[in-house]
């Protein structure tokens, strides 16, 4: 497993690599589909999305990545919230520009969320995702326990946020809790806090 820190950075080719894999990961994520609905607009534009994503974690964030490079699982601070002037910094600005008004709909689906329902030792996965050929092997879970497991060491708690209710049950059976939840009505979307308690991270 490839562990990249906060100080160390991927190529912008990798980068590219992991956001076309992570396009085709959520293309059915909930806010995606309420924001694109058509399948392949879809997966291009999410593509495009991830990539100011990651490329906004660069450097700052810890990236799990599998020995295969199957799959990613990104750690980011809770409290380290993305803002407009992210997309400015990404390669694929001018594509998320000329699409903004998709933009904005992802945007304003993701607009309830806030990070500080976490205390500010929480790290957050933000984003994790397999390739699609590859899902069902055990690689994310292989990520997230291994991730855990090192920065647990560095005193951090654990957090996320779900849309998806198969992605919340998926996360339960790593021993997270919903502590909070909130909608967005117009595209009937939930949004769950997720945490992973204490008690369980001394164990």
């Amino acid at each position: 497993m490839r562990i990249i820190k906060p100080g160390e950075k991927l190529s912008k080719k990798e980068l590219r690599y992991f956001a076309k894999m992570a396009g085709e990961a959520y293309v059915n994520d909930p806010v995606h589909t309420y924001a694109t609905k058509d399948p392949e607009q879809r997966k291009q534009f999410v593509s495009h999305f991830m990539m100011e994503r990651l490329n906004t974690s660069n450097g700052e964030d810890y990236f799990y990545i599998d020995d295969e490079n199957r799959g990613l699982c990104v750690w980011r601070k809770a409290h380290n919230e993305y803002g407009v002037l992210d997309f400015l910094k990404c390669p694929d600005w001018l594509y998320l520009y000329l699409f903004w008004p998709r933009t904005l709909r992802t945007l304003s689906a993701y607009g309830p969320l806030d990070v500080h329902v976490f205390d500010d030792k929480t790290w957050i996965i933000s984003p994790v995702f397999v390739a699609p050929e590859h899902q069902g092997k055990g690689i994310a879970t292989a990520l997230i326990r291994k991730s855990m497991e090192d920065l647990s060491k560095l005193g951090y708690r654990f957090g996320l946020e779900a849309q998806d209710a198969d992605n919340v049950r998926f996360y339960e059976k790593l021993g997270f809790r919903t502590i909070q939840t909130a909608e967005y009505k117009k595209g009937n979307i939930r949004h769950y806090y997720m945490v992973y308690p204490d008690d369980q991270t001394k164990e």
